[in-house]
């Protein structure tokens, strides 16, 4: 029996000690092995993370983003909800009779792993000699050499068991099982979402690790829009799961597009399809989504730049082709579709080595100004300026015009021209805006309702995503001659 006790977990890393360049903070909410739930922290070196987590699609997209961006991060563990890690089943490419079945350990994967056995030297299931290998990244790396000897079930990768059915295996013969890690339901997401809300650590957006649906959207939106609310302008980045294994193209765009087809928000955007990434933690190859490369270059770009700029450069280290141009995984490039449904895609381009961004989508409706993420984010910057300046104007005295009762002229170009100045001093100094405007009513019954109203407008920067040019030849012979 177990006794009574009392547990205390020591934390490091939450009271945010950041070095002066940190900036404003991203948040990487998600699944990983150990640590405290629903605890935001902030952190800037990876092995600080993986000692206080442990592993986990959160911490390694967390890492990565670290490491390719050279900022810190505010991390949050959300418990992992009804749905249990799994693996399987197992699929074989050879010749071998033998029939092999996988199981995980408690609590295993701790990650989207891509399990693999391979048979380095063949015999009977039961007679010493056989050899095999194992890998969880999909065959990029793989284990020493392991007899299987008299047994029947093996553990190559820790957290699997391969279960060796009778028969025999022959050398070159590959067992797959693709492992699915721990991801959050709509109850352990709201726990976290609320965590973060009562959060004193400032942050700008929120990056969702585990696989979303349609229906988590409402969630999501409502812990943003309620950060409003109380003057906290703020924005999210999910993803969709990945493609399944064997999953054709058009199969996975209608599974998108019938969970995300009614989703509607101007606050945040969904990446589909994978890439394959290096880990930052452990030299591996893993299949990840999207997000965790998209995100590699959103932290290094200001609220103006949209990361479809193919001047940016490719995400950091991913791939969707093999050596030889060979697709691996969804390039909208070839196979156009997700981005019309509103999600955020890879694409190759001719003559331009790795992965880019297709659009950074938001998953706003056809007539919404907020199209792409840099709209939303220089929104929410004019904003949170405007906020920070009014809140200062708050309880100062205006005067009336003795005759009108309404604000006096002079007051009302003072406020007008401070609030101007704000917002230029936020948006037009880089700049992350064509232009800015405010504009005070005259006509407010100040005396009697306490209250001034205004307003702001932001002239956007545009981004040409088409460029038309006529081109052919010219011959100067045939030009018509200047008059003398």
């Amino acid at each position: 029996m177990t006794l009574p006790q009392v547990t205390i977990t020591e934390l490091d890393g939450a009271l945010g000690v950041l070095p002066p360049s940190a900036g404003r903070l991203t948040v990487f909410l998600g699944c990983c092995s150990a640590g405290p739930y629903n605890m935001p922290a902030t952190f800037a070196r990876t092995q600080d993370l993986q000692s206080n987590f442990g592993i986990g699609p959160n911490v390694e997209a967390a890492a990565f983003y670290i490491v390719n961006t050279g900022r810190p991060v505010v991390f949050i563990r959300a418990a992992v909800g009804s749905t249990a890690p799994s693996v399987g089943p197992v699929t074989m490419v050879g010749t071998g009779t033998s029939v092999i079945t996988v199981s995980a350990a408690t609590g295993e994967p701790a990650d989207d792993y891509q399990y693999r056995l391979r048979v380095v030297n063949g015999g009977t299931v039961g007679t010493a000699g056989i050899t095999v290998q194992g890998s969880r990244d999909g065959g990029y790396t793989w284990t020493p050499v392991v007899p299987l000897g008299t047994l029947t079930e093996i553990t190559t990768v820790t957290g699997v068991t391969f279960a060796v059915g009778p028969g025999t295996m022959v050398a070159g013969d590959v067992y797959s099982a693709e492992g699915t890690g721990p991801v959050y339901d709509s109850t352990t997401l709201q726990a976290a979402l609320t965590a973060l809300a009562s959060s004193a650590i400032a942050w700008e957006q929120l990056v969702l690790t585990g696989p979303i649906i349609g229906s988590l959207v409402g969630t999501i939106d409502t812990a943003i829009n309620g950060l409003r609310a109380h003057g906290r302008y703020r924005s999210w980045i999910g993803c969709y799961r990945m493609p399944n294994a064997g999953e054709s193209e058009s199969a996975y765009q209608l599974a998108f597009n019938a969970s995300f087809g009614t989703a509607v928000s101007i606050n945040g955007g969904v990446t589909a399809g994978a890439t394959r990434l290096v880990s930052v933690l452990d030299g591996r190859v893993f299949r990840r989504p999207l997000l965790f490369g998209f995100m590699a270059l959103q932290g290094n770009v200001s609220e103006e730049v949209n990361v479809a700029d193919v001047n940016l450069g490719p995400i950091p280290g991913a791939f969707i082709s093999d050596g030889n141009g060979n697709p691996l995984e969804h390039d909208e490039s070839l196979n156009p579709g997700l981005d019309d449904n509103r999600a955020i895609t890879a694409r190759s381009w001719d003559g331009y080595p790795g992965v880019y961004v297709t659009r950074p989508r938001l998953l706003s409706g056809p007539t919404s100004d907020f199209q792409i993420i840099p709209y939303r984010r220089v929104m929410n910057l004019a904003e949170d300026a405007l906020r920070m300046y009014f809140i200062r104007r708050l309880n100062r005295p205006v005067r009336v015009d003795t005759s009108t009762g309404f604000i006096l002229e002079a007051d009302a170009v003072e406020i007008e021209a401070g609030a101007t100045e704000t917002l230029r001093a936020a948006l037009l100094a880089k700049p992350k805006a064509s232009g800015v405007q405010f504009v005070l009513s005259r006509v407010d019954n100040v005396l009697a309702t306490k209250t001034l109203t205004g307003r702001a407008r932001v002239i956007p920067l545009a981004y040409p995503e088409f460029i038309e040019i006529e081109v052919g030849f010219y011959n100067p012979a045939l030009a018509t001659p200047a008059a003398a």
